[in-house]
């Protein structure tokens, strides 16, 4: 639709052209003298040139250099585009823009948009910056060209496919984790060491088929050669590193901060060898089985650069039929902007199976200072989480 459109309006603006050309030379003819035919005369390469320029071929090449592919969260990005023309037929003025998905925002799709003047030229180039980028899976996916005459009576437009994505993960904060006080074997120490080390001195339970991330030296050769595919030992598994992360996916203007504490708070446990999962509900659900790895938290951090707070439940609700976090042996760790007595009530009903669960309240910039509050009524543990106190946060719940 859009490029019979364009067509149209190019043949429209050839037949006013062809229009005006005979109304100025019936002018000249009927009317004579130096003056009419002056102004043929004078208006006649500019007519020239919009009907060659009907006839041009718009062909060009592009590409597009980014500085990197992944950011994070509030980074800016440089971007250069290159185009190439064909040939050398000269150009008054020619318009890029940058054709990219609903990600950006109207300021940042007006960074896109240059204005240059090619001439003979048959390369151009063109170098531009995004400030602040937004959170984001990010898709550029053309580049338009538009030119035409001097006046206006001829217009050409061009959109050249050219895919590129760049990810903006969620701002995080680099803090140390260990088990929240009241977690289940808390007494068992958690170190820097990753729980890989704990395996090496443990039992081998049983074997499963290898998945990325797994050490080499815990591959069980004997089952892989009998089974023609990769096997890895299974040992049993330490139930007080287990955490599972539960984050509110409901509209909020601390949504932001929510993907940043649950970022740092993933970052921090798989750091320190914790096994960590995560459950949001948002536009869809996604639930991730808890593992730890490296793996894991990339998978993690690329699933909270591109979450959006589009849940069309309350989180209270979503507690309430995810009727899998009533296992036993795990940490729930439930990270929200607003704080309810359903929310809370629902937080108690897993922490009479006998699990740790805390609940981390962002507060944003400002409100009450960092507070724990360990109710007796429930046996649950309320976190008031400051802005740029991740750290802080998770060293006074663990008592330091």
């Amino acid at each position: 639709m859009n490029k019979a459109f364009l067509k149209m309006k190019e043949s429209g603006g050839f037949i006013f052209l062809i229009g005006l050309t005979i109304l100025a030379f019936s002018y000249a003819m009927f009317q004579g003298g130096f003056v009419s035919w002056f102004l043929f005369y004078s208006s006649l390469p500019f007519i020239i040139y919009a009907f060659s320029l009907f006839f041009y071929p718009l062909s060009c090449t592009a590409e597009r250099m980014l500085s990197k592919q992944e950011f994070i969260f509030n980074e800016s990005v440089r971007i250069q585009l290159t185009v190439v023309r064909k040939s050398r037929f000269p150009l008054f003025y020619m318009i890029l823009e940058e054709q990219a998905e609903e990600s950006f925002t109207l300021k940042e799709k007006q960074q896109q948009k240059i204005l240059l003047l090619p001439g003979f030229k048959k390369t151009l180039q063109f170098e531009y910056e995004i400030d602040q980028l937004p959170r984001g899976e990010h898709h550029f996916t053309g580049i338009r060209m538009k030119t035409g005459d001097l006046f206006g009576f001829i217009e050409k437009e061009k959109l050249i496919p050219l895919e590129n994505k760049i990810v903006v993960y969620p701002l995080y904060e680099e803090l140390s984790y260990r088990p929240f006080a009241g977690q289940v074997d808390q007494g068992t120490a958690i170190t820097n060491r990753r729980v890989y080390r704990d395996q090496d001195m443990a039992m081998s339970v049983g074997i499963r088929n290898y998945l990325p991330g797994d050490r080499l030296s815990l591959i069980n050769w004997k089952a892989t050669a009998k089974r023609n595919d990769l096997m890895t030992k299974e040992f049993e598994q330490h139930r007080s590193h287990d955490l599972m992360i539960v984050m509110d996916c409901t509209p909020a203007s601390q949504f932001e901060t929510v993907v940043s504490f649950t970022a740092s708070a993933i970052r921090g446990m798989i750091r320190t060898g914790t096994q960590v999962g995560l459950l949001t509900v948002s536009d869809e659900r996604r639930s991730f089985t808890i593992r730890g790895g490296d793996v894991q938290e990339q998978r993690l951090f690329y699933h909270l650069a591109k979450i959006k707070d589009k849940s069309a439940v309350s989180f209270a609700r979503v507690l309430e039929k995810e009727t899998f976090l009533a296992q036993q042996g795990r940490t729930l760790m439930l990270v929200t902007s607003q704080l309810t007595e359903e929310v809370v009530e629902r937080a108690h009903y897993y922490s009479r199976r006998s699990q740790s669960v805390i609940i981390f309240l962002i507060n944003g910039k400002q409100g009450a200072g960092p507070d724990i509050r360990i109710t007796a009524a429930t046996g649950i543990q309320i976190r008031v989480v400051q802005e740029g106190q991740f750290g802080k946060t998770f060293s006074e719940v663990n008592g330091r």
